[in-house]
This record gives C-alpha cells, structure tokens and sequence, in this order.
C-alpha cells in the first residue's frame, strides 16, 4: 500500500470539508496526496495550510536526496542569518501573517507589532522597501544583497531562532543549504549551496498573483490594513487544481 501524505485546510467546527485524492508526479515518481479543503467559494489564503504542506514536502524530499549523497542540510535553529534575509511573500500570505499577529495575547503582540514597525522605519531610510515596487531599479538579487547588508533582523526572529515556525513563509520553508555556515553571513552566489527543490511552491502562489505581486515579509501588516478584504470567489478544488498544475 502506498504512503499518502495528507494535507488539511479549514476548520471542520466552523466548515463544510471535502476530501479529494492528487497524484503529483516528482523526478519520475507518484506522490500520493489527501487533500481536505473547505468546500463552496473560497480565497486562496484559505489553502494556505496546504500550500505550506507542499511546501514543506519539496525542502524534506531535497533534504533527503542530499543525505542520500552524503551531505546534509548546515541550516539550524539559532543561526538566524537567513533571518536578515529579503523575503518575498505573496498577498494571501501577508493576511495570514497579520491575521497571526492580531491573535497574539499582550503584551507580545504589541512587541512584535512594533518590531515592525522598527524594520520598516530602519529600511525605509535607505529606500529598499520603494525599491521591490520598480523593477528597472536593478536586479531583484541586488535588492537581496542590499537588504542583508542593512543588517535588519525579521519581526519574529527571537533569540536567533523563528518564533513563529510552524507558520513561517512558504519562502523560507524553502531556502536551505548545504554549505558552511559561516558563508551565510556574508553570502554570495559562489559560497552559498542551495537546496535544489523539484518545484517551489512559494513561486507557484506568487506567480498567481498577478495583481499584488510579492512583497516583502517586513509590510505585511501594512498591507493587510490597507488592502481590499480577500477575494471568496471560487471553488477550492479549481484553486488547488490551478496552483498544482504549475508544480
């Protein structure tokens, strides 16, 4: 019998569920999914959960080929280098990260929400936060490499380690490497050894949005007050069929 890895969104106090079997195929080989989704009309943060499963199967199925060769992940709880990082988040991810905030107790979420604030005041000066919103001011990897440079920690980075891991961004499940960690402190393209992942389902939700596009970690909140409520449109199943077909 063949292993299935199975994924949940919605909450079934609240929801009407369906369950639907997804065979993806990866490097030649099935991967068996159950897939439990709210049904009727819904947004695409509302798969979120989803989408981070996937997300999250592509780094450990990475992991494991590289172990397979002897080699194995250098990334660890208390480096917090990538942490420092640009990272890029798509519209349904920023309502959720806010949404997360809002339903943390006091005094922490005042903390957190003021960390923000922090990081965007620290980064507006140098210009990098307008910088996301015009492409044809230099490469998106010189952006990257300016905004490490700044040297501004994420919101929730605490005691150099993600305090919110569980529900980290897709982007961040999938950043991993193999090379020493002392080059993720002054990275580069020659030091830094990635993780080749089969698909990167980060890419697949911000390339579906056409819109808003990405932004980076650090506007989320902003974001989330200032944007129209998200869309409840469609059916959850041709959402997930839409975003699968790209992996």
């Amino acid at each position: 019998m063949e292993d299935v890895i199975r994924l949940a969104a919605g909450d079934p106090e609240r929801e009407d569920l369906v369950t639907g079997k997804v065979v993806l195929v990866l490097s030649g080989e099935p991967v068996h999914l159950e897939l439990t989704i709210p049904s009727g009309q819904i947004s695409v943060q509302a798969l979120l959960p989803i989408v981070q499963g996937l997300s999250s199967l592509m780094a450990e199925r990475a992991s494991r080929r590289l172990e397979a060769h002897g080699k194995s992940v250098s990334c660890r709880a208390g480096c917090g280098a990538c942490c420092r990082q640009l990272v890029p988040i798509s519209a349904p991810e920023a309502r959720a990260l806010s949404d997360l905030v809002s339903a943390m107790p006091e005094p922490r979420q005042t903390q957190v929400r003021q960390r923000f604030a922090d990081a965007l005041a620290a980064l507006g000066t140098d210009g990098l936060i307008e910088r996301h919103t015009q492409p044809g001011d230099g490469s998106v990897t010189a952006l990257g490499m300016d905004y490490f440079r700044a040297g501004v920690d994420c919101p929730f980075l605490e005691d150099d380690a993600c305090s919110i891991h569980p529900d980290r961004p897709l982007s961040c499940r999938e950043y991993l490497v193999s090379s020493p960690p002392l080059h993720c402190a002054n990275p580069s393209c020659e030091s830094i050894e990635r993780l080749v992942l089969e698909s990167h389902p980060s890419l697949t939700l911000l390339n579906s949005e056409v819109m808003t596009g990405w932004m980076p970690l650090v506007v989320a909140l902003s974001f989330a007050e200032q944007a129209a409520p998200a869309v409840r449109d469609r059916d959850g199943s041709e959402i997930l069929r839409e975003l699968i077909s790209q992996f």
